[in-house]
């Protein structure tokens, strides 16, 4: 039986020719390359998931601003490869390296001491079954509030953007999350959980608490969806959805809806 995640459905809703690709044919980019806004993105959270693995260990411990700047350091110079590309004009590498060193910084000077929840656990694999269907993610954090008792988790983002309220509202990755941090930690079913959004680069948060009615929606919602994946596989038949997106698609190349030239202006009907 197929376990569905995140990704793989967010995948299939962008462009249902590219989950195909990805995800059954598991065809390789002919030139894989890491956007240089990703790979600052993920050292971002590794220095995030040190920090709290380490005050998770030693919550007494002292944890400076300093340790954290140079893990993040470390974690940058030992996952640095020719394959991290710059496309920003204007931008270059050093300018990342600096802007994710500023959202670390950021973070600690409004989080130190850390002691606002207890941290059960980070990158935490969850696994749901959903009317027989699996499902699985891992949440960059999740904590207890020590003033409320209530459930967390912790989302952590890099994006150069803020999200309109309502998208997040209509998120079903956090609500997703949510279902399997219950399960997972069933001596807090009683209270209330919250998901929390963390936009690193312009210190905003936001909060929301689902109710059981709307992670019961967010459940047959995702039911209805990996049917329709699973009646596109049945029916082979996978669609290119065609949008601005296509340009940094990685399988561009072997669309049938993508000219040679990457020009999408002739293809924005299909």
């Amino acid at each position: 039986m197929t376990t569905y995640s995140y990704s793989r459905l967010s995948t299939f809703e962008k462009c249902p020719l590219s989950y195909k690709y990805k995800y059954l044919d598991k065809i390789k980019p002919e030139i894989p390359f890491t956007g240089i806004e990703a790979f600052m993105g993920s050292t971002v959270h590794e220095a995030l998931e040190y920090l709290y693995r380490r005050q998770k260990k030693m919550p007494n411990d002292d944890i400076s601003l300093i340790l954290i700047l140079d893990k993040y350091e470390t974690i940058w110079n030992e996952n640095w490869s020719e394959d991290v590309k710059v496309v920003k004009e204007g931008m270059k590498k050093e300018d990342y390296f600096l802007q994710g060193k500023k959202i670390l910084a950021d973070y600690y000077t409004n989080h130190q001491p850390f002691n606002a929840e207890t941290t059960l656990s980070v990158e935490e694999r969850i696994d749901v079954n959903i009317e027989g269907f699996k499902v699985m993610g891992f949440i960059d954090r999740v904590a207890v509030n020590n003033e409320t008792g209530n459930l967390e988790i912790h989302d952590y983002k890099t994006s150069g953007r803020l999200p309109q309220i309502a998208d997040l509202q209509n998120d079903r990755q956090l609500a997703l999350y949510q279902i399997g941090a219950r399960k997972k930690h069933p001596e807090y079913n009683e209270n209330d959980a919250d998901v929390i959004y963390h936009y690193l680069r312009f210190n905003e948060e936001f909060r929301f608490r689902k109710t059981d009615e709307e992670l019961n929606a967010v459940k047959k919602d995702i039911v209805d969806l990996i049917q329709t994946i699973e009646l596109s596989s049945w029916e082979n038949n996978f669609k290119p959805c065609v949008s601005n997106l296509c340009r940094w698609c990685e399988f561009s190349s072997l669309c049938p809806a993508f000219s040679q030239s990457g020009r999408l202006s002739d293809h924005l009907s299909i």
